[in-house]
């Protein structure tokens, strides 16, 4: 049963980004925020978890609602967290990526159009400078991160890597911590297979960070929200 889901699965995967995402892709081009992109992503993600057998289940939704732009910080299993973190915001959130990636041929454009954010590693500025300037343009979507680099490969939620995180630590918006449980059973890493799983997601309070802070302010902040994620996971 698990192989047929699985064959399923990836079939509709394909279908919908031929059928649906290409169309919505050139639909977004004229426009500035690119709307069409986050209804496809999101109608993408909700087929996805329903063909995989997966129910999901959040908790702390609502604190969202007050807020146009902020950060969501999540803890990171399986590539399901991107299906499901999409399913909550109901849109495709920006993330990061390094701005070597942009150089790919086509993977680079692509990442453009959807308006992932070209981040300078090695110019911490620049990056922020990068942040509010899409902001100041009126970035509508808001912005996710991992900041465990990659997924866990047992489950163990990691050490935070600085650099991304201390960056959208300096763009002053708030920083919600997400903490997701189930979608390892569901895909985990290093498997492509799919099988039913029971998401369950809870979203904490805000952090409200400043500008101009110190590197030990920023380190605070950072095991703030680790330690916030960790006890959430472990009420889920």
């Amino acid at each position: 049963m698990d192989l047929i889901r699985t064959v399923v699965w990836w079939v509709v995967a394909g279908w919908i980004v031929l059928v649906v995402g290409v169309p919505l892709a050139i639909l977004s081009i004229p426009d500035p925020k690119r709307r069409p992109i986050g209804w496809g992503a999101y109608f993408w993600s909700w087929v996805l978890i329903k063909v995989a057998g997966c129910t999901l289940n959040v908790e702390g939704g609502e604190k969202l609602k007050d807020h146009r732009h902020f950060v969501v910080v999540s803890n990171h299993q399986s590539y399901f967290d991107i299906f499901t973190l999409i399913c909550i915001l109901k849109t495709a959130p920006h993330f990061l990526a390094k701005k070597e990636l942009f150089r790919i041929p086509v993977f680079g454009q692509l990442l453009s159009l959807a308006q992932v954010l070209r981040i300078d590693r090695q110019n911490p500025d620049a990056a922020i400078a990068t942040i509010k300037a899409n902001l100041a343009k009126g970035m509508g979507r808001p912005i996710a991160i991992f900041p465990e680099g990659t997924r866990s490969p047992d489950g163990h939620f990691q050490p935070f890597r600085k650099k991304g995180l201390n960056i959208l630590i300096e763009t002053e918006l708030p920083l919600f911590p997400m903490a997701i449980k189930g979608t390892r059973d569901a895909m985990p890493k290093g498997r492509y297979s799919v099988r039913p799983a029971e998401i369950r997601v809870k979203i904490g309070d805000p952090l409200f960070p400043k500008a101009g802070l110190s590197d030990e302010e920023k380190d605070r902040i950072r095991e703030g929200l680790w330690k916030s994620i960790h006890t959430l996971l472990e009420t889920l």
